[in-house]
């Protein structure tokens, strides 16, 4: 790619400037979205495919621990999505790893990636994930159908929306057994792709009805991009988010590989947790909706076209307040 021309880089920085990024007071008070870029997002998002998404998993597959007929069935349940949703080279990653119990198992990683717009590449890519196994004796509607419907129905939103940033969502095998398919995944990314990837967002129980208040977590409990623009998109379409500290989920292994990453999820956690009874009858389709809507609009606030490239050292899109909150499990 060409090295943009210093006046040129200087108009893309004044455009985010003076994009209209800030929130309204109107905004802040009803709790919906005032800005043109949100809605482009928002309104396409469909609380009902996700909530077929969990049901599917959770009911017709059930559980779905790594290495079982249930994950396999997963797996081809993935593909088929995404694929439909027009993703080409849908890509199934397998791959061995010894659990902290010792035991070896064979589990699968999937990845659909969103190309940028043609002429519009700014260099930088976003993961957005979820982990699609659950644990042996229960279904796992919340932990984690929950977040693997809402990726895949943020894959749909945006396989056809203009970007100029590249997107991968990623579908995690093995979280159950001590995230051992987001860290074969950041294994195996090169230094450029390290390098090149600005945010990472991670979709863990998401929909339960019985657990708390939205909540981004990260591995060291401090602010990073990823919170700042999920807490801005969250003022701007629903209500600001807190920011806490947590690691035991996939955006640990980016954290620790130097990609700002956050885990979004409700806490404290539902009665239901691990065990038998995540069913799908404790699933929020207002929760579900309120999630797709803040990662998606955080999303594309760095993706959408008109935009300059986020640049991970200085970041400050949008000057929302937000609190940490104590860690409540």
């Amino acid at each position: 790619m060409k090295r943009m021309k210093l006046s040129a880089l200087w108009m893309m920085m004044m455009m985010l400037v003076a994009t209209p990024v800030f929130v309204s007071a109107e905004a802040q008070s009803n709790g919906k979205s005032d800005q043109a870029f949100d809605n482009k997002i928002v309104k396409r998002i469909k609380v009902d495919n996700i909530y077929e998404h969990i049901s599917y998993l959770s009911e017709e597959i059930g559980s779905r621990p790594a290495g079982s007929e249930g994950e396999q069935q997963t797996v081809d349940y993935l593909v088929d999505q995404l694929k439909s949703y027009g993703y080409e080279g849908v890509k199934v990653e397998e791959f061995t790893a010894t659990t902290w119990y010792g035991e070896d198992i064979t589990s699968y990683n999937v990845e659909a990636v969103k190309e940028p717009k043609k002429n519009h590449y700014m260099g930088q890519q976003i993961v957005i994930g979820a982990h699609h196994d659950s644990v042996p004796n229960g279904p796992g509607a919340n932990d984690d159908a929950s977040g693997t419907g809402a990726l895949l129905e943020l894959a749909r939103v945006f396989a056809n929306t203009p970007t100029d940033t590249t997107i991968k969502f990623v579908a995690f095998g093995a979280e159950e057994n001590g995230l051992l398919g987001s860290q074969e995944y950041v294994e195996a990314m090169s230094e450029e792709e390290i390098s090149n990837t600005v945010a990472m967002f991670q979709l863990d129980m998401v929909g339960s009805a019985d657990a708390g208040d939205l909540v981004m977590f990260t591995a060291d409990g401090e602010q990073n991009v990823v919170t700042d623009l999920g807490a801005a998109a969250g003022s701007r379409v629903s209500e600001t988010v807190p920011y806490s500290e947590l690691g035991r989920s996939d955006h640990v292994a980016f954290h620790e590989a130097g990609i700002p990453a956050a885990l979004f999820i409700h806490t404290p956690l539902e009665p239901w947790y691990h065990t038998d009874e995540d069913l799908i009858q404790y699933i929020s389709k207002e929760k579900l909706k309120d999630v797709g809507n803040i990662v998606g609009a955080a999303v594309y606030q760095i993706a959408r076209k008109d935009t300059p490239a986020l640049e991970r050292a200085n970041v400050a899109p949008e000057p929302v307040e937000y609190d940490y909150e104590p860690p409540q499990l």
